[in-house]
């Protein structure tokens, strides 16, 4: 008692008065369902209570699309949240991946420097190198000059020399004689014969002279032939003729056989002096191939250096993979098409390296792609020149269910990458790893030692034809060492070749020059010199003859004659000295001259040598081919690419442009970075930064890919399964539910027949694409075919072309509704009703199936009311009729608000028909609503919060 006014218990206050017990809502609920003989599940509960609150709570003055919403069809609301929380970790991978990617781009780009870097400094050094061979060949031209100049002055001396000599003693003779005539010519005068005598002997002299000058001739011939002739019996040489070569100054053998022999000989020299040039050529090639391959070995070594996998082997497949992946960018494909050895880390075992890259060979470094954009790979490989390269079928790989045996070599394998392990696992799993005596036990096993059995086929490996490890970082160490090894073995063939080479060079050289001594002779040279000096004896005796016979004959005139020939010879002999000792001086100045230009290009071509010398130890490979290539500008004529720099200070500020950007962007690199994970900024630390980007790709970046593809394909699953399957099968269940209360409507005896029209969307919205994908996710689900998969057009309502465009668009639909971060905006796509547009027909003595919404007095609220109320119950009485002997309770708030007293008494005779229920709660028209009812309750409202009950009505004879 508070005042006047009686208050109403509370709860806890009912309970401690009178001894209640009050039940919780389960019990309670429970207890209710029993004793209205109802019985329903919780399922069914649940609808019950929500139709029970509909009529209660139902406005009417609501439109028929929101009183269908609101109060017919229940709510459901797909839960976005998980699909939030899946976006947000992807979004939160994503950035890491970025900032990962973002870290390998920036290291690449250092990367990229470095090279550009060492490109630049080749091209300085080759220009370099050009220049240096540049002076030595203009040094080794001048000491050539000199050297010829000197010779010649020196031959020029030497025979001036013994010209001078010659001339000197023939002055002295002359002058003898001079003297000698003048006596005689005092004395007495000569004759004519003795004259002819002596002339006769001159000319035999003469004669003798030649045949002695031809002799020598043959015995140098006869020297050098023989020395032929040994030089080829130490070559093991078989030499025709023989015995006539040895003979070519005795007349065992006629002049002809001679000669003919000697050219025999001669065109045999010839040809394997070709031969030997032959060789030349063919070693040569040997040497440049040697080049090559040392090129080879220290591009290796100086990638290793750099912690960079060298794929120089395999030009094709880098060809390839390239090709491959200048596709994916051009399409902006956030993948990257990789050897598959790239994806290695390392092995646990290295004793096992080398069967397991014996075994594997080519396919260590198979190109893999992700499953889902190998199609495209594929269709790039058929179009490719590269046809020879790998290129494996991950989409089918990926698909199979791989088991590798426990003990299974792949175990041996790190790898992070899903795709990376699956074709590792189908490579290796197979086979068991165990000792070279169990292989036999096994259709598939290896041993370390490099036995094998491959279904049931049993070898060894071949272990020496790895040319290069490709399974882990560790293999750049293990190339770099197996590189410098090979290159040692080839600079040792090398040096072998180049010794044979200069072997073979000063055998040609020997032959060039012997064949070139090898001259015309006269091979009776010796017998014609004895009989020249017999005449030359029998001349001599006549002459003295004469000379003794016409002693004291007139000889004063022959003196006197003889006087004046010797004076005018005396003076032009002098003359001649004279000239001659002029030209020595001048021959001995230039030979001076010449040998110091020789001793001074002699100089310079030594520096010009160690400067060569020390280029070839920098960097072999760029030397020689900068040599090779100023070689075949000379043979071009001075044109071609070959030369030296045209602009060699441009070159130097490019190199310098380089540099500094390197240093800038290594400063760039450690300036957002802990000084733990900072990197050396110098010029020859390339090595530290491909071995963190390697690190970073290998490890971060795989395991974020790895995650990033786990949450992506559960975002993909919740998507489909939670939110689109979802939202089809609640609009489809709601669809079933107003079909059931149709046919409940259709069964009442109303004068009108209400019922529900019902469709989908289709006016081009988002919301009709999120059911169009969902029936096509549905339609294949019960094809039983995922996602991806090829289908048979024929057999399906959607092509795979608009299945993939409706995938296309559901990912920028469902991206754009998360990303909006509009909580009402996520609330509408959650709500199944918004899926679908609602009206109601109405049929009845003047309409068919008329939209109640285009009717006269719609909004009047009485043309609702009437069949709002009906549906209301229908969807009730589905339940109440499907039971037998329950109660059948209606709660309705102001029924009949907006009907006339008629339409009242309707209503109230079709609840009666219906063996409703009914408890009402109205403000007025109690007058009709309280005559048909068995008990009426007042209540009058005092306050906002206070009512006060009056007496109750009790009218039994209305039950």
């Amino acid at each position: 008692m508070e005042g006047s006014s009686l208050l109403v218990y509370s709860a806890s206050q009912l309970q401690k008065k009178y001894g209640f017990k009050l039940m919780s809502v389960t019990e309670g609920l429970g207890k209710f369902m029993q004793r209205t003989g109802l019985r329903l599940n919780e399922g069914q509960l649940a609808a019950f209570r929500r139709k029970l609150r509909s009529v209660m709570s139902y406005d009417p003055d609501a439109k028929i699309d929101q009183f269908i919403r609101e109060c017919v069809l229940e709510e459901k609301k797909v839960d976005f949240s998980k699909l939030i929380e899946t976006k947000n970790n992807i979004d939160t991978l994503t950035g890491t991946f970025e900032a990962i990617d973002g870290e390998i781009n920036e290291l690449e780009n250092i990367l990229s420097l470095f090279d550009e870097s060492k490109r630049k400094d080749n091209i300085i050094f080759a220009d370099d190198v050009k220049i240096a061979y540049r002076k030595f060949l203009k040094y080794q031209e001048q000491m050539e000059t000199a050297e010829r100049a000197m010779d010649i002055a020196g031959k020029q001396i030497e025979e001036d020399t013994k010209r001078l000599k010659f001339i000197e003693e023939k002055e002295g003779k002359t002058s003898f004689a001079l003297h000698e005539a003048e006596f005689n010519r005092d004395q007495m005068d000569c004759s004519k014969a003795i004259r002819d005598a002596e002339e006769a002997l001159k000319e035999a002299d003469k004669r003798k002279e030649s045949l002695a000058a031809e002799k020598k001739m043959l015995l140098e011939q006869q020297n050098r032939i023989s020395e032929l002739i040994n030089w080829c019996y130490e070559e093991e040489k078989k030499i025709e003729d023989k015995e006539i070569l040895s003979s070519l100054t005795l007349d065992t053998y006629t002049g002809p056989q001679k000669e003919n022999s000697v050219e025999h000989f001669a065109a045999f020299l010839r040809e394997y002096r070709d031969t030997i040039l032959g060789e030349m050529t063919r070693i040569r090639d040997i040497i440049r191939e040697n080049d090559e391959k040392q090129r080879k070995c220290r591009q290796i070594i100086d990638d290793c250096n750099a912690k960079k996998t060298t794929f120089s082997e395999i030009p094709d497949w880098v060809s390839l993979k390239e090709q491959i992946n200048r596709e994916f960018q051009k399409r902006g494909i956030a993948s990257e098409a990789r050897f598959a050895c790239e994806y290695v880390i390392g092995l646990s075992d290295e004793d096992w390296r080398d069967t397991i890259e014996g075994y594997l060979g080519q396919r260590r470094y198979t190109i893999l792609v992700e499953p889902e954009y190998y199609d495209l790979s594929d269709d790039i490989l058929n179009a490719s020149r590269n046809r020879y390269a790998h290129l494996f079928n991950t989409k089918l790989l990926m698909k199979k269910n791989i088991s590798p045996v426990e003990d299974s070599v792949a175990n041996f394998i790190e790898v992070r990458n899903p795709v990376a392990r699956q074709y590792f696992d189908y490579q290796l799993g197979r086979f068991h790893a165990t000792t070279i005596e169990q292989v036999r036990k096994f259709e598939n096993a290896m041993s370390k030692e490099g036995r094998v059995a491959v279904a049931m086929d049993g070898y060894f490996v071949r272990k020496d034809r790895i040319r290069y490890y490709y399974l882990g970082q560790e293999t750049i160490e293990l190339n770099r060492r197996k590189a410098e090894k090979k290159l040692s073995s080839l600079k040792e063939e090398q040096r072998d070749h180049r010794e044979e080479l200069e072997g073979k060079t000063a055998k040609k050289s020997y032959l060039d020059t012997q064949l070139s001594l090898l001259t015309t002779c006269n091979y009776n040279a010796c017998q014609e010199y004895e009989t020249a000096l017999a005449e030359h004896g029998k001349k001599e005796s006549e002459l003295q003859e004469l000379v003794d016979a016409q002693k004291n004959n007139m000889e004063y005139l022959r003196l006197a004659q003889t006087v004046s020939d010797l004076e005018q010879e005396l003076v032009a002999i002098r003359k001649e000295i004279s000239d001659m000792r002029a030209d020595m001086s001048h021959q001995e100045t230039e030979y001076n001259t010449n040998e110091k230009d020789y001793q001074i290009a002699e100089e310079n071509i030594g520096q010009a040598q160690t400067a060569l010398q020390e280029y070839r130890l920098q960097n072999g490979v760029i030397c020689d081919k900068a040599i090779r290539d100023y070689e075949q500008y000379l043979e071009n004529g001075y044109s071609g690419q070959g030369g030296t720099l045209k602009d060699r200070p441009r070159a130097e500020r490019l190199q310098r442009e380089v540099r500094d950007n390197l240093k800038e962007a290594q400063y760039r690199y450690n300036a957002v970075r802990t000084a733990e994970n900072q990197l050396p900024v110098t010029e020859d630390s390339q090595a530290s930064y491909q071995g963190r980007k390697d690190k970073i790709w290998m490890d971060d970046r795989q395991e974020i890919q790895e995650k990033l593809k786990e949450q992506t394909g559960r975002y993909e699953a919740i998507f489909k399964n939670e939110f689109v399957l979802t939202v089809l099968k609640s609009c489809e269940a709601a669809r079933s539910d107003l079909k059931l209360i149709n046919a409940e409507l259709a069964r009442l005896d109303f004068k009108s027949v209400y019922e529900f029209d019902v469709r989908y969307i289709r006016d081009g919205s988002d919301y009709e694409k999120i059911l169009e994908y969902a029936r096509y996710l549905k339609e294949r689900e019960e094809l039983g075919t995922a996602d991806g998969q090829m289908t048979f057009d024929t057999m399906t309502s959607y092509s795979n072309d608009r299945g993939d465009e409706l995938e296309n668009e559901m990912k920028k639909i469902i991206n754009r509704i998360v990303s909006s971060d509009d909580k009402e905006k996520i609330e509408r796509y959650a709500d199944y009703r918004n899926y679908m547009n609602y009206e109601i027909l109405v049929s009845n003595d003047v309409l068919n199936k008329a939209k109640l919404s285009k009717q006269s007095g719609f909004n009047s609220g009485a043309e609702v009311q009437i069949p709002y109320i009906l549906i209301l119950l229908s969807a009730l009485l589905m339940i109440y009729n499907d039971k037998n002997n329950s109660t059948r309770l209606v709660f309705i708030d102001e029924p009949f608000a907006k009907m006339d007293p008629v339409n009242v008494k309707i209503m109230l005779g079709f609840m009666k028909e219906q063996k409703l229920q009914m408890v009402f709660c109205a403000p007025d028209k109690t007058d009709v609503i309280g005559d048909e009812c068995n008990v009426i309750l007042p209540v009058l409202r005092k306050q906002q919060d206070l009512m006060e009950i009056g007496i109750v009505e009790m009218h039994e004879n209305k039950a």
